[in-house]
């Protein structure tokens, strides 16, 4: 058994529905950020241990080079064994923190420190369990926003990382006292499937 992990359904929706009907992978959302990541990863594999891991999903870029939609399997996290499985993908360091690089100087910032060529809420937590356990993992990310743009809106507005639980009253509300923040906002939104969509084409082709 093949255990796919997504922090959040909006990055596991194509996915699920590409491998409905299979016995022989399984779908966990982990819910955001790394306190989350951790938990579910080990509730996971303190159960029927899958035969590795794949942990999918989204990804903001810290290397300019990097568009939306890119692809990025993260070599500091993935087992040696199964890179062969993403073969032809972009390879290099992914860094996780425990919120994300909202402004494109935090994330220039974090290029400079890290090396990192991008940054995730989820990556780091879901390595030390598998290692833990001696399970393999293969970490594969797609970019959701490139380096050189901002977020549309900080993470405190839109999710509640404690309650793992969306806030879209209080989105519409930051939203509505910052009109100029409508236009980024409905492109990041609409870039969400093409990241969404190449990073379902590569989760499939991993585990075929």
């Amino acid at each position: 058994m093949i255990a796919v992990t997504f922090a959040l359904p909006e990055e596991s929706r194509d996915f699920v529905r590409a491998v409905r009907g299979r016995r022989d992978v399984t779908v966990v959302h982990t819910g955001l950020g790394l306190e989350a990541a951790a938990t579910a990863t080990a509730a996971l594999l303190a159960g029927p241990r899958p035969a590795w891991v794949l942990s999918g999903g989204f990804a903001g870029a810290l290397d300019p080079r990097l568009r939306l939609g890119d692809l990025l399997v993260a070599e500091n996290f993935t087992s040696p064994p199964l890179l062969a499985r993403a073969a032809g993908l972009e390879r290099g360091q992914l860094v996780s923190r425990p919120r994300p690089a909202e402004l494109v100087a935090e994330k220039a910032a974090l290029f400079r420190e890290t090396g990192a060529l991008a940054v995730d809420m989820e990556t780091a937590a879901i390595a030390a369990a598998c290692a833990r356990a001696g399970v393999p993992l293969l970490a594969l990310r797609a970019i959701s926003d490139p380096a050189h743009e901002p977020l549309p809106a900080p993470l405190a507005e839109w999710f509640d990382l404690a309650r793992q639980r969306p806030r879209p009253r209080r989105l519409l509300a930051y939203l509505w006292r910052r009109p100029s923040a409508i236009r980024p906002f409905v492109r990041f939104v609409r870039g969400l499937p093409v990241a969404r969509r190449a990073l379902t084409a590569a989760l499939l082709r991993a585990i075929a």
